[in-house]
């Protein structure tokens, strides 16, 4: 059985992940330690200060474009002066 905690963090990445644009696939992530913080989200998108034009949303540009959710959640972890390691 799930735990409720984890069961939590789930669906709060299943809600983040609709802030992502990518018309095809939303993903989205949370951070969160060892002691049930949440440390940073991130979902799939262009990374920051790339302007979210649809052109580069579509297929094959998007793919050298888009960041991965958890890597953007590691970048957003980094932002914020916190290691994502141990994290889950």
């Amino acid at each position: 059985m799930i735990d409720k905690w984890d069961s939590r963090f789930l669906e709060l990445a299943n809600s983040i992940a609709t802030w992502s644009k990518d018309p095809s696939r939303g993903v989205g992530a949370v951070s969160v330690s060892p002691r049930r913080q949440v440390l940073a989200t991130g979902y799939n998108g262009l990374p920051r200060g790339v302007e979210d034009h649809p052109d580069r949303l579509e297929r094959p540009v998007k793919y050298d474009l888009t960041g991965h959710a958890e890597m953007n959640a590691s970048i957003q972890c980094a932002r914020n002066g916190r290691s994502p390691v141990g994290t889950t």
